[in-house]
């Protein structure tokens, strides 16, 4: 079973709303499943920000306890379930680096510390307010469109990887991008396309 569900893409399992309900109610083996459908993603998004593998297993690791643990919380709001936890793994991130600028003794070459990822205080509320607006201003978009700019710039995932998980090809997936960037340039930001 769980061999299935590391095959599926996300987009190919029609099972996914009904998992998400049953976990919603406290299903554990639902929780499971989706753990199971959304783990892959979860820790590539994470890896790539930390450059190192046991920490980004334990950051996904607390993202999905995270995620269990404040299940009465998610809404969906347009970019799903992975969406949701792609924004918890991007706090807990966060958090981490906030946490090995405070350690006294920080080695970062045993850690794979980026500097990059250190945030003050007054760029998480700024994250914070950019993702709001991202996510109404994804609502906007057709379903595809959403899924597209979800999965290339949330997960940053590949044209390539994306056209896979979407069953699309690479061609389709530019084309989506293009269309939902051009929307949000002429909608939100007032440029034309």
């Amino acid at each position: 079973m769980i061999a299935e569900a590391n095959a599926a893409t996300p987009r190919s399992d029609t099972r996914e709303p009904a998992l998400i309900a049953r976990a919603l109610a406290g299903d554990r083996d639902a929780f499971g499943e989706l753990y199971a459908l959304h783990h892959p993603a979860v820790l590539a998004y994470v890896q790539r920000r930390v450059r190192n593998r046991q920490v980004a297993e334990d950051i996904t690791g607390e993202t999905f306890l995270n995620a269990w643990m404040k299940r009465g919380t998610f809404t969906y709001r347009g970019i799903g379930f992975v969406g949701w936890l792609i924004t918890i793994a991007r706090n807990k991130v966060i958090d981490h680096c906030k946490s090995a600028q405070r350690r006294e003794f920080v080695v970062e070459d045993m850690l794979g510390f980026d500097e990059d990822l250190t945030v003050s205080t007054e760029d998480t509320v700024l994250i914070n307010l950019d993702e709001e607006l991202l996510l109404q201003a994804l609502e906007q978009l057709r379903p595809p469109q959403r899924e597209v700019l979800t999965r290339r710039f949330l997960m940053e995932l590949s044209v390539l990887e994306t056209a896979r998980q979407m069953e699309r090809s690479e061609g389709a997936v530019k084309t989506l991008q293009f269309r939902a960037l051009a929307k949000l340039r002429s909608e939100y930001l007032g440029v034309a396309a």
